[in-house]
């Protein structure tokens, strides 16, 4: 059934992407029937932090969203292991996960859905486990949650931090030490990681996918499928200020733009100018003239497409924010009277040069202005 997103915010009407009347147009691809939408949130109903934070009718809508439409809530641990073999996923597959270990899920998020039959993950640090202060998940809570077989715990290093400009030392010290307590603690070693804020480098990422893990995951936002990195699997994240069912259905109903050649390959970034760029797949050569992509703070981009699917995106000046996001979207397939559907792709770029960081921003999704305006619905 259609809905309407015309009770989004202006700034969003305006951008968003537009379907043409009747049939699409645009391409179904093999990477639809393998894909997954995975969302993070961070603190469900603790409204004295909004930048992480979502209230809980926010929560409770995106829960009646899921359980009245035909949704497929899948644990990750199964969307994983079909994302390494290449099974097929049912259609609207959507994976709830949180990050932090805050404690207001496991006193009211965690219940709900529980309630409710629906799997789900929570990443802790194993320190503020440790610490069990009032904010944070303490051992009990999380073995309380665990000992239930609809929910699957991961882990961050052992401290929520920035860890991409760290040596490799101390990273291997942070997740071995993470992982020891978790094996302590739950008895088993842990097989999903994600990285505090969603920011990580190729020498992080590539330290992580010789750990054991079976996955790891980022906050750049796009859709996860069979052929997409499983160490740095992309989430949308869900907050109070980008987290209204409008923008939950936008994100819900998305499909995987697959890229590869990616650059620059790495996210940690050597220059504030860098370039680019990724290549498309082929099967999507002829939805290329609808492709748009958006720099968080800047709005629309420039982009160039060589040879046949070859995207490369200019910078008309060097990058000035610590973190910039990278947004790509184009029409998927859709059908009269169904909800419109498109292809979405997110890159994060960390600064070489950091901004001060806010101490509670790690969750800000900014990627509100990746839809195309050429045309409007």
């Amino acid at each position: 059934m259609l809905r309407s997103f015309f009770t989004l915010p202006a700034f969003l009407l305006g951008l968003l992407l537009a379907v043409p009347a009747g049939p699409s147009l645009a391409a179904n691809i093999g990477q639809d029937e393998t894909a997954a939408v995975i969302f993070t949130y961070h603190r469900v109903g603790e409204d004295q932090f909004p930048s992480n934070n979502i209230r809980r009718e926010q929560f409770e809508a995106h829960i009646r969203e899921l359980k009245d439409h035909n949704y497929n809530v899948m644990a990750l641990p199964a969307v994983v292991a079909a994302l390494r073999s290449g099974e097929k996923l049912p259609p609207r597959t959507v994976v709830l996960t949180f990050d932090g270990g805050h404690r207001s899920v496991a006193d009211y998020a965690g219940p709900l859905l529980l309630k409710n039959n629906m799997p789900f993950t929570v990443f802790v640090s194993t320190g503020y486990a440790q610490a069990a202060t009032t904010d944070y998940m303490s051992w009990g809570d999380i073995k309380k949650l665990a000992r239930n077989n609809l929910v699957t715990v991961g882990i961050h290093p052992v401290n929520y931090q920035r860890l991409y400009s760290e040596t490799p030392q101390e990273i291997l010290r942070q997740v071995n030490s993470a992982r020891a307590a978790f094996r302590d603690n739950l008895g088993t070693d842990p097989l999903y990681f994600a990285y505090p804020f969603g920011e990580y480098s190729k020498a992080y990422r590539d330290i992580i996918a010789g750990q054991n893990f079976s996955a790891a995951f980022g906050e750049q936002s796009g859709v996860a499928y069979y052929g997409a990195d499983l160490f740095t699997l992309p989430r949308f994240s869900m907050t109070e200020e980008f987290g209204d069912i409008d923008r939950f259905l936008m994100t819900a109903h998305a499909l995987p733009l697959p890229v590869k050649e990616i650059s620059p390959e790495d996210p940690y970034l050597q220059n504030a100018q860098p370039s680019i760029g990724f290549t498309v797949d082929s099967a999507l050569k002829a939805s290329l003239k609808h492709l748009a992509c958006f720099i968080s703070g800047e709005g629309k981009s420039e982009i160039q497409v060589a040879g046949d699917t070859r995207v490369e995106i200019r910078l008309d000046k060097p990058l000035a924010a610590a973190r910039t996001r990278i947004n790509c979207t184009m029409p998927g397939p859709s059908e009269p009277g169904e909800d419109k559907t498109w292809r979405w792709f997110g890159m994060m770029l960390i600064s070489p040069h950091p901004e001060e960081w806010a101490e509670d921003d790690d969750s800000r999704p900014q990627d509100a202005v990746v839809l195309s305006d050429e045309t409007r619905g």
